[in-house]
């Protein structure tokens, strides 16, 4: 048992030693997250043959098989899945050090990392642009996905911060309210109820809908609404896409309910907000912070700023109320 563990500890010094430096990890993350060497070659502006050989030395430092190819997916190795789990703490230190240090000279510097489902997608750049305008010196990674994707992230706690209009109830305690998220009926400008002054909900459902898919926030908010009108919502097409239902609806295939923000940059020649009575659906963002990492100045710093630009209605962060 002894020379067990005087092995073992020669075997980590060893390791740890011909690393030399992180490079390689970071290769090797990207390529992990991505499933892809193109798009990671593509995501850190490297050519492909060099994420090759970085990922052919890892898998020789490690002295095991990283991934293999199965028809032309990556499939990863469990030692791969061991190998990124260590990385994002390491790289999440790193982050950490880096702000704390430049929090001493009381700068807000660093990489702030930011991920939101797809619907916030309207109106994060607007905040995102006006934090990067108040501390200059930050990065910004920002993931962008489907509901079930970013809530993947949060429970990895690969992100510093998070935005869902649905909040599991695991998120309240790490959670502010942030803006309202108003979700509106629409039809085309030229359907039967477009000039309608008042609609009773059910004259809704003698029609076709489109609609987000089961589990994103947009889709339960609108599911938990009718329900409470004693009304049953079945969409005839299920898209995952705002901005395909958009175009569908425009091309009369159906009604929808999409959250204002959605609507915001859509001409007003094309869609039109129906007159029906109790809508619109109100509901919220919310910021959340990543439970299971240490929250540091930066994101503090992001969440004092979303919440200043929110209580202020600055330039950019002002939606139109029609469309």
């Amino acid at each position: 048992m002894i020379f067990i563990g005087i092995y073992l500890y020669m075997s980590q010094q060893h390791l740890r030693s011909r690393l030399g430096n992180i490079r390689g990890l970071r290769v090797f993350s990207s390529v992990y997250e991505l499933g892809s060497i193109t798009l990671a070659a593509k995501t850190l502006n490297l050519t492909q043959p060099t994420v090759s050989i970085q990922l052919r030395q890892l898998t020789d430092l490690i002295g095991m098989p990283l991934y293999q190819v199965v028809g032309k997916k990556m499939v990863f190795t469990q030692a791969a899945d061991i190998l990124a789990n260590y990385c994002n703490e390491l790289f999440d230190t790193i982050d950490r050090l880096e702000i704390d240090l430049a929090n001493l000279s009381e700068i807000k510097a660093g990489t702030l990392k930011v991920a939101v489902v797809t619907s916030a997608k309207y109106f994060i750049p607007h905040l995102l642009g006006s934090f990067c305008d108040t501390y200059p010196l930050i990065d910004i990674i920002l993931k962008v996905g489907n509901r079930q994707s970013i809530l993947e992230r949060y429970h990895q706690g690969l992100d510093d911060i998070y935005l869902f209009s649905h909040l599991e109830p695991q998120m309240e305690p790490h959670s502010i309210q942030f803006l309202p998220n108003r979700l509106y009926p629409v039809a085309p400008k030229d359907h039967p109820l477009a000039n309608q002054s008042h609609i009773e909900p059910k004259e809704l459902l003698n029609y076709p809908w489109l609609s987000r898919e089961p589990g994103s926030g947009t889709r339960f908010a609108i599911d938990a609404h009718f329900e409470k009108l004693n009304l049953q919502f079945k969409p005839k097409l299920v898209i995952e896409s705002n901005e395909a239902i958009k175009h569908c609806v425009i091309a009369g295939m159906g009604l929808t309910i999409l959250s204002e923000y959605a609507l915001e940059d859509e001409p007003s020649t094309s869609l039109v907000k129906l007159s029906v009575a109790n809508f619109p659906i109100l509901t919220n963002w919310h910021i959340v912070r990543a439970p299971l990492k240490h929250q540091t100045p930066l994101s503090e710093a992001f969440i004092q700023h979303a919440t200043y630009e929110k209580s202020h209605s600055k330039q950019g962060m002002t939606l139109k109320t029609d469309i």
